[in-house]
């Protein structure tokens, strides 16, 4: 039994191109679709830079003393409860982010500190800090 030649290559030669077209047709439509949503514009508001200088500029620094016999002193001048009211409604005008650190002696008054604070944030000074 001989076979032939020609009709073993022949089987052989011819190869199935239909699944090549398929993936072919799939990344023409695949390409198709995502096209136009790449040439979207994204609108992004973008942070803008804070000029250095204004970060470089430190608020003011108060210090408030409350005494063991209830008085105030700020900054080292003693003065009364009412002129420490005012004094801290001038610094909240002249400078809104003022900060106010409170330090009471061991033997002060518990309602005294409190007093103190009160009046700090009832004449705008919101940053404060206590110490004791």
């Amino acid at each position: 039994m001989a076979f032939s030649a020609t009709a073993r290559d022949s089987a052989v030669a011819e190869m199935n191109i239909t699944p090549l077209v398929d993936v072919m047709l799939v990344l023409l439509v695949i390409f198709m679709v995502s096209a136009p949503l790449l040439t979207k514009t994204v609108d992004a508001a973008l942070p803008q830079i804070v000029p250095p200088s204004l970060d470089t500029i430190k608020p003011l620094q108060m210090q408030l003393d409350v005494g063991d016999d209830g008085s105030y002193r700020l900054d080292g001048r003693l003065l009364t409860q009412s002129e420490v009211g005012e004094r801290l409604a001038e610094a909240a005008i002249s400078d809104p982010r003022a900060v106010l650190r409170v330090h009471a002696s061991s033997g002060a008054d518990y309602q005294q500190v409190v007093t103190a604070l009160a009046e700090a944030r009832n004449r705008g000074i919101a940053n404060l800090s206590v110490q004791h």
